[in-house]
Order: C-alpha cells, then sequence, then structure tokens
C-alpha cells in the first residue's frame, strides 16, 4: 500500500508540472505565484488551518497527492501543498478523453471566469471599450467564491469544505486574470471572444490565443534560469514581485469580490485590446512588456486578497 501510494502521488505531481497551458487562468506558475504571496502573508496559525483542512479533501480528489513527502522541513512541504492546491482546479480538467482518473469528476468548466461584455478598442479615442447590456452567466468565478468563502466555515462535512477551499485558491486568482473577467465583442464574435480564446496570435505551430498568451506571459518574458529548480523560480519570482508591489501599494477591498472583478476587466479593456495588436500575428515587445507588467500587479494584488480573504475565514 505504501509502494502505491508513492506511485500515485508521483503520478499525479508528474501530471501538474506537464500540465499543458489551460484555457482555465494563470497557469500553474502564476497561480502557484498568487498562493505564494498569500502564504507570506498569512499567520503561522491560519496557515496550519488552511492545511489541515485542505488533507481532509476525498481520497479520489487528487488533491490530498499534492503534499511533498520528500525528507525536507515540514514547514517546507506545507508550503508547496498550499501552493499545488492553487492549481488543483486545473489539474482535474481532464487531459483527454482517454482520461479516465476519479478525479476528474469534480471539473467545472465553467466556474472559472465571470464574462463582462463589452466592444471597443484599448486606448482609442474614436472607438473607445464600453460596456454592453449583455447578461451574464449565473454560475461563474465571482459567484462560486461568495458561495464557497460562507461554505468554507459552515458544517459541511470537511470533505466538502476542503475542496470548496481548494476553488478559493484558485479563482481568486482566475479573476484577477484580465482576460477572466472579460468577453469582447465585435462583429464577427457577437457572443464575445470567450475572453481572447477566439482571438488568434501568430500562425502554424507558433499560432495561440490571445487568451493563452496572458496566461503564460510570467514564464515566456521572465523564464527560469538554465538549471534553476521550478520552486527556486517561484521564490525569485514571488520576491521580486512582493518587493515591486508591496501590499500597501494596493486598495484590498476586503472581500468586495465584484469590485475585484470590475478592477480586472477594467485592465483588460484598458490593454489587451490596442489597435496594434492584429489576429495572425505575434504581439511587439511593446505588448509583451505592458502584459507582463499588467499581468506582474493582478497577481501580486491577487495573492495579497486570497491572504485576506482567508485571514477573515480562518
Amino acid at each position: 500500500m505504501c509502494r502505491y501510494r508513492k506511485i500515485l502521488t508521483y503520478m499525479v505531481v508528474v501530471t501538474f508540472l506537464l500540465l499543458p497551458h489551460s484555457i482555465y487562468g494563470w497557469n500553474s506558475t502564476g497561480h502557484m505565484l498568487v498562493a505564494r504571496i498569500a502564504w507570506d502573508n498569512l499567520s503561522a496559525n491560519e496557515r496550519q488551518d488552511i492545511v489541515d483542512l485542505l488533507m481532509k479533501a476525498p481520497s479520489d480528489s487528487c488533491l490530498r497527492e499534492l503534499f511533498p513527502t520528500d525528507s525536507r522541513p515540514l514547514a517546507e512541504r506545507q508550503r508547496q501543498f498550499f501552493m499545488g492546491a492553487a492549481t488543483w482546479p486545473d489539474i482535474i480538467r481532464p487531459k483527454d478523453q482517454n482520461d479516465h482518473r476519479p478525479c476528474i469528476k469534480y471539473h467545472q468548466r465553467d466556474w472559472h471566469f465571470v464574462d463582462h461584455f463589452w466592444s471597443g478598442i484599448s486606448g482609442d479615442p474614436n472607438n473607445p471599450p464600453h460596456d454592453l447590456s449583455m447578461p451574464i452567466a449565473s454560475v461563474n468565478a465571482a459567484e462560486r467564491i461568495r458561495a464557497f468563502r460562507n461554505l468554507v466555515v459552515s458544517n459541511l462535512p470537511p470533505e466538502e469544505r476542503a475542496m470548496e477551499l481548494a476553488w478559493i485558491l484558485h479563482l481568486v486568482g482566475d479573476i484577477h486574470q484580465p482576460l477572466h473577467t472579460s468577453g469582447r465583442v465585435t462583429s464577427s464574435e457577437k457572443k464575445g471572444d470567450g475572453g481572447g480564446n477566439t482571438f488568434k496570435l501568430g500562425t502554424g505551430k507558433k499560432a495561440k490565443s490571445l487568451h493563452s498568451y496572458w496566461d503564460n506571459i510570467i514564464d515566456q518574458a521572465d523564464p527560469k534560469h538554465p538549471n534553476e529548480k521550478f520552486n527556486k523560480y517561484l521564490d525569485r519570482i514571488g520576491d521580486e514581485l512582493e518587493s515591486d508591489f508591496p501590499e500597501s501599494s494596493f486598495t484590498l477591498k476586503p472581500g468586495d469580490i465584484n469590485a475585484w472583478v470590475l478592477e480586472s476587466l477594467g485592465r483588460a479593456k484598458d490593454n489587451a485590446y490596442p489597435a496594434k495588436l492584429s489576429r495572425g500575428h505575434l504581439p511587439n515587445k511593446k505588448y509583451q512588456t505592458k502584459t507582463l507588467e499588467v499581468a506582474q500587479e493582478s497577481i501580486a494584488e491577487s495573492g495579497y486578497r486570497l491572504a485576506n480573504l482567508l485571514s477573515q475565514l480562518f
């Protein structure tokens, strides 16, 4: 049984590390950075209570297997587990039709975003971004966060509360990815562009969606150093973000999920769709620089807000 558990743990961790670029939010680097910043801003007691609850997740959820079993100090392994738990809702996404892992039954595609619809061009005075009166899906990321923050401290079984907590760790990051709040409407995309998923950049093997470009901007613009381990990379980037974007530089708006969403939407409107961004072409260096700056600020702010929300709960 012990050997089986080690094999299962290895398979889950490998799946996590090899997770393809997701259409659902920041990639694993982004979500783990959000969680790392949150962890740094939690008390020791809060950290312990959070880890204890996450470890009560169902045995078939693929969540508990993310806890490292190596010989590093417990505190270090708890932090890595917390960071990994923030990626759990992407881990349980089916990889293909042959993915028969029991945990994929917990996957929820429509929980990862909250599209607000608008039209226009970023920074264009002749066609500025303007909101459209199109209905927002009743089940969405913001609605789920509001529901789960109540359920996590309810009398529900700990197995359920553990998964709801993992969703909170993930969804707070998701709504701070600007394209997760945005559905830009054009003449050919009358129901919105799915947060940039139908806006294609480049051609051939280099083609990607605008959404994917934003998801992966941290890795692409500031990649790991040669021979740098992934954990050390996260530490380096996390320390830089907390130094460049201290908590004091933000207005946290504690618990005001709608305000967080609208702020993130504003970043999409202001920055994601400038006139010089063309379909079928890769963004220029200026666009990459701006996207990286917006992403860094969004991730840091998300981490502080997540810590604040968790402190209220625990």
